[in-house]
């Protein structure tokens, strides 16, 4: 499947003087974009993905968990982080997504069964 879309992009959101192979963007502008779309794969988000965190598969995620998971996710990209990262992202993590305050993310606070349309 292939799906196209075309959008444009207002002069004054645009970065001016920005230099490509033809030429100058001139100021005032309109920039037109194509973009095709070729795939379409299941997020974070999913279901397997929020199975596959619930290591005790009690049907919510706990810090434990998701620190694992998250250990884990950086092992598997090979990035170099700060030490502080992992703290960071797993209590922002749980600001964002423990709606009830009380150290688990259900599976409804962590959004498996809404969707975004595309």
């Amino acid at each position: 499947m292939v799906c196209c879309c075309l959008f444009s992009v207002p002069f004054f959101c645009q970065l001016h003087d920005v230099d490509l192979s033809q030429g100058k963007i001139p100021p005032n502008a309109t920039l037109i974009f194509e973009i095709e779309l070729y795939a379409v794969n299941k997020g974070p988000r999913s279901v397997e993905a929020f199975n596959q965190i619930d290591k005790d598969g009690d049907k919510k995620l706990s810090e434990l968990e998701i620190s694992q998971y998250l250990k884990e996710e950086f092992a598997r990209d090979g990035k170099k982080r700060h030490p502080s990262a992992h703290d960071e992202i797993l209590a922002d993590i749980f600001k964002k997504n423990d709606h009830d305050g009380d150290g688990f993310i259900s599976a409804k606070e962590y959004n498996v069964y809404q969707h975004d349309e595309l």
